[in-house]
């Protein structure tokens, strides 16, 4: 989580005060994020609506992220939500489950005017389905050589390809193993390189990590993942005939 810089606006109610604390805690620590979460459920949170809207059901606005994908934004306190507002909208207070589970399938994106935390829709779902939050982590660059992997765990590879099905954005994915280049102070480890469009890197590299992560207690290799740019030539590690993906994207999906 990116450390947040709060905008000019009415003090915050204790609870939201208590629930904004529970996120600068939760930046960098994966216990507290987790907490974070939980009480996040039972918060009140805040949304914009279009003011114009009477429809029994609510449609709540969204917003075109920098990175390309459209997002629904929602605020931990009143204060924000209005910094954020315009003459078109109205703000709605609604429970975090609630938000959650109403919203299924979109992409939201908590405190955007601070660099906020985006949730993915695989993220939101596996969360209210199991109570699991993957951990994701954004290692130091380091210089290594693949191949194709040898000592991948049998499920690995299924589980990848399963959770790709409907992520029309991924065009294809590879195992790899890596093999550290001289001199480089890395061990051995496994490497999954998706190929995918870029305004949706990130929320598909969650998207893997939320389906391998609850299965890898076990497994004692490093596993990194790479996500290469599918609007550009294959690099010269996976445009190599001994390399063959683990899933392609058929025309028709």
């Amino acid at each position: 989580m990116k450390r947040a810089t709060r905008p000019q606006g009415r003090r915050p109610s204790a609870a939201e005060a208590d629930l904004e604390a529970a996120l600068e805690r939760a930046r960098g620590d994966s216990d507290e994020e987790l907490a974070f979460f939980k009480q996040l459920m039972d918060a009140m949170v805040y949304v914009h609506a279009p003011v114009s809207d009477d429809a029994p059901t609510p449609r709540l606005v969204q917003f075109r992220h920098p990175d390309g994908f459209d997002a629904i934004p929602f605020f931990t306190s009143l204060g924000k939500a209005e910094v954020a507002s315009s003459a078109a909208v109205k703000i709605l207070g609604v429970p975090g489950r609630d938000l959650l589970e109403g919203s299924r399938g979109a992409t939201l994106m908590l405190n955007p005017n601070d660099g906020g935390i985006v949730l993915y829709p695989e993220e939101i779902a596996t969360w209210l389905d199991t109570g699991f939050l993957a951990r994701v982590e954004k290692p130091v660059p380091f210089e290594f050589d693949v191949r194709p992997a040898q000592r991948a765990p049998a499920w690995l590879a299924p589980t990848i390809a399963q959770s790709l099905e409907h992520a029309s954005f991924v065009s294809a994915a590879y195992l790899l193993e890596t093999r550290p280049a001289p001199n480089a102070n890395q061990p051995s480890g496994l490497l999954i390189w998706l190929v995918a469009d870029m305004a949706f890197a990130e929320r598909s590299a969650r998207l893997v990590t939320t389906a391998i992560q609850p299965l890898c207690s076990e497994v004692d290799v490093v596993i990194d993942l790479m996500v290469h740019d599918a609007s550009q030539p294959l690099p010269e590690a996976l445009d190599n005939s001994q390399v063959l993906p683990i899933f392609t994207r058929t025309r028709s999906a």
